[in-house]
């Protein structure tokens, strides 16, 4: 099982300047690509559309190019249609091209949001962007869309051949997918490695019975820690610049989630976009000293960085 950060920056895309350095962490928004393995196939799954979707797209051509891969097939789980986590979808360069095979996953919306199809049109619509969802080869035509686009329920459970996934509801304005990735295993059963991943979620007071689901034993669990506490509780002396309700979390929270689900590893994502490298190393570091100090600490704690990738 394979996981690679091609974006985990939050809200908005933040490149570096002469006196804002993101080069470490990164700029680009949410994107993560997984590979799963099983029997010789490989699949791959990937979470959301961010801005970082464009650089994974460019290493898929180049795959192809290479004849590394014979067609490009992948699966794109979106956790919410906020604009960070799906405007990079009309940069995605594999749409663009004929005989590729992309599928689409999203939470079933109440009909006065539209489905899923109907919001990716919205999208990619011929006027905010320069051609429309139904003309993208690798999707096709608008009958052919149905069957490439996919809305989902909290709590289903879809197997595919190398994979099953899982659809967890979060805590986020507008509804927000917990995706669980769990590989199949040689003997043909799905008790292999987990890889969980909630990018925008807010903590409750006490850990919340979602995410505990969601990340139990996960050998990786992606969680929201975008806040410092002060910045999320709020420093004015009313409290009247918390960010409470706003659907984001803090690494604190996150490792006290990490801890309580038995998780092996916690990958702390959605960096803010006022937040240059040096203030995420430093929120990296007092994050593990936290966890040093918790009673059952999660074995391993780090910030997600554009570009990382791991092996579980």
């Amino acid at each position: 099982m394979y996981f690679k950060v091609w974006g985990c920056r939050g809200s908005i895309p933040t490149p570096s300047t002469l006196d804002f350095d993101t080069r470490r962490f990164g700029g680009h928004t949410t994107c993560f690509e997984i590979r799963t393995r099983y029997n010789g196939q490989e699949e791959i799954s990937i979470v959301d559309m961010g801005t970082g979707i464009m650089g994974l797209g460019n290493h898929l051509i180049r795959q192809l190019q290479n004849k590394e891969i014979q067609r490009i097939e992948a699966r794109i789980f979106i956790t919410h249609i906020h604009l960070d986590h799906t405007f990079g979808m009309g940069f995605f360069a594999p749409l663009f091209i004929t005989g590729q095979q992309i599928e689409f996953f999203a939470l079933q919306m109440p009909a006065a949001f539209r489905d899923l199809n109907n919001q990716l049109a919205s999208l990619i619509d011929g006027i905010q962007f320069p051609r429309h969802l139904d003309q993208l080869p690798s999707i096709g035509s608008n009958n052919e869309n149905k069957k490439a686009i996919h809305d989902v329920k909290f709590w289903e459970v879809m197997d595919f051949e190398t994979v099953r996934v899982k659809v967890f509801e979060l805590n986020h304005p507008s509804g927000c997918a917990g995706w669980h990735f769990q590989e199949r295993a040689s003997d043909g059963s799905y008790t292999g490695p987990i890889i969980s991943i909630a990018t925008d979620t807010e903590h409750f007071s006490v850990t919340n019975p979602n995410v505990q689901k969601l990340g139990r034993d996960a050998d990786l669990l992606i969680l929201d820690g975008m806040y410092e506490e002060d910045q999320y509780y709020g420093q004015a002396p009313d409290r009247s610049n918390s960010k409470l309700g706003w659907g984001h979390s803090t690494p604190r929270a996150s490792i006290r989630e990490a801890s309580e689900c038995g998780a092996k590893r916690l990958g702390i994502t959605h960096h803010d976009p006022s937040h240059d490298d040096r203030f995420l190393a430093s929120m990296e570091a007092k994050a593990r000293r936290y966890n040093r100090r918790l009673k059952k600490p999660v074995p391993e704690v780090f910030f997600l960085r554009e570009g990382m990738f791991l092996e579980i």
